[in-house]
């Protein structure tokens, strides 16, 4: 049995937008090594640079945590609440 490809089965996650922000990159500075870190480790691309200042897509989020491991300051991350954020349908 062949699986289908990652692109594919990433294509049948489920986004439930939190109305709380779970992501709050504001004390990151671009261009910064931290934020370089961030936006460089992100699969799902949740971080950009813009101005100044490192933004957030907290609806694209994977949840996992690959962000928190390259930086030791200046991100907030938490799991959304309950019943919010990524729902894996499959792999």
């Amino acid at each position: 049995m062949t699986r289908p490809p990652v692109s594919a089965r990433l294509g049948t996650t489920r986004f439930v937008t939190d109305t709380i922000r779970h992501i709050d990159p504001s004390q990151l500075r671009a261009g910064s090594p931290a934020a370089r870190a961030v936006i460089a480790v992100c699969p799902a691309g949740v971080y950009r640079e813009h101005g100044e200042d490192v933004v957030a897509d907290d609806a694209a989020c994977l949840e996992c945590g690959a962000c928190l491991a390259v930086v030791e300051e200046g991100l907030r991350w938490t799991y959304p609440r309950g019943g919010q954020g990524v729902s894996f349908r499959q792999g």
